[in-house]
Protein backbone atom coordinates (compact mmCIF):
# COMPACT_ATOMS: atom_id res chain seq x y z
CA UNK A 1 0.00 0.00 0.00
CA UNK A 2 1.40 3.38 -0.94
CA UNK A 3 1.62 6.20 1.60
CA UNK A 4 -0.85 8.29 -0.41
CA UNK A 5 -3.55 5.62 -0.32
CA UNK A 6 -2.91 4.90 3.35
CA UNK A 7 -3.15 8.62 4.15
CA UNK A 8 -6.39 9.06 2.22
CA UNK A 9 -7.92 6.02 3.92
CA UNK A 10 -6.76 7.16 7.35
CA UNK A 11 -8.33 10.55 6.76
CA UNK A 12 -11.49 9.58 4.89
CA UNK A 13 -12.78 6.54 6.77
CA UNK A 14 -13.25 8.17 10.19
CA UNK A 15 -14.77 11.29 8.62
CA UNK A 16 -17.23 9.35 6.50
CA UNK A 17 -18.24 6.98 9.30
CA UNK A 18 -18.80 9.86 11.70
CA UNK A 19 -20.79 11.78 9.08
CA UNK A 20 -22.85 8.69 8.29
CA UNK A 21 -23.58 8.21 11.98
CA UNK A 22 -24.63 11.80 12.56
CA UNK A 23 -26.19 12.80 9.22
CA UNK A 24 -27.81 9.56 8.03
CA UNK A 25 -31.34 10.97 8.16
CA UNK A 26 -30.52 14.10 6.13
CA UNK A 27 -29.54 12.81 2.70
CA UNK A 28 -28.79 16.17 1.07
CA UNK A 29 -26.75 17.38 4.04
CA UNK A 30 -24.80 14.13 4.10
CA UNK A 31 -24.00 14.42 0.38
CA UNK A 32 -22.82 17.99 0.93
CA UNK A 33 -20.67 16.74 3.82
CA UNK A 34 -19.15 14.05 1.59
CA UNK A 35 -18.31 16.61 -1.11
CA UNK A 36 -16.69 18.91 1.43
CA UNK A 37 -14.66 16.00 2.84
CA UNK A 38 -13.53 15.12 -0.69
CA UNK A 39 -12.43 18.71 -1.31
CA UNK A 40 -10.51 18.81 1.97
CA UNK A 41 -8.81 15.47 1.37
CA UNK A 42 -8.01 16.50 -2.20
CA UNK A 43 -6.29 19.58 -0.85
CA UNK A 44 -4.23 17.47 1.54
CA UNK A 45 -3.24 15.14 -1.33
CA UNK A 46 -2.11 18.02 -3.55
CA UNK A 47 -0.03 19.61 -0.77
CA UNK A 48 1.62 16.30 0.12
CA UNK A 49 0.21 16.11 3.64
CA UNK A 50 -1.62 12.86 2.85
CA UNK A 51 1.74 11.25 1.99
CA UNK A 52 3.16 12.32 5.35
CA UNK A 53 0.11 11.02 7.20
CA UNK A 54 0.19 7.77 5.23
CA UNK A 55 3.87 7.28 6.01
CA UNK A 56 3.18 7.73 9.71
CA UNK A 57 0.25 5.30 9.56
CA UNK A 58 2.32 2.68 7.74
CA UNK A 59 5.16 3.13 10.24
CA UNK A 60 2.66 2.76 13.06
CA UNK A 61 1.35 -0.55 11.76
CA UNK A 62 4.81 -1.70 10.69
CA UNK A 63 4.39 -1.76 6.93
CA UNK A 64 6.75 0.99 5.85
CA UNK A 65 7.31 0.69 2.10
CA UNK A 66 10.28 2.95 1.65
CA UNK A 67 13.39 3.39 3.66
CA UNK A 68 14.59 6.87 4.43
CA UNK A 69 17.61 7.85 2.41
CA UNK A 70 20.87 8.02 4.28
CA UNK A 71 22.41 11.43 4.64
CA UNK A 72 25.31 12.04 2.29
CA UNK A 73 28.74 11.89 3.84
CA UNK A 74 30.46 15.23 4.23
CA UNK A 75 33.71 15.47 2.29
CA UNK A 76 36.91 15.63 4.27
CA UNK A 77 38.54 19.06 4.29
CA UNK A 78 41.44 19.44 1.92
CA UNK A 79 44.87 19.58 3.61
CA UNK A 80 47.53 21.86 2.10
Amino acid sequence: MTPTIAGVLALALPLLLLGLLILRRNGAVFLFYVVLCAVGIGYLVTTGAADDIGTQVLDLIGQATSEKAAEPATPAPATP
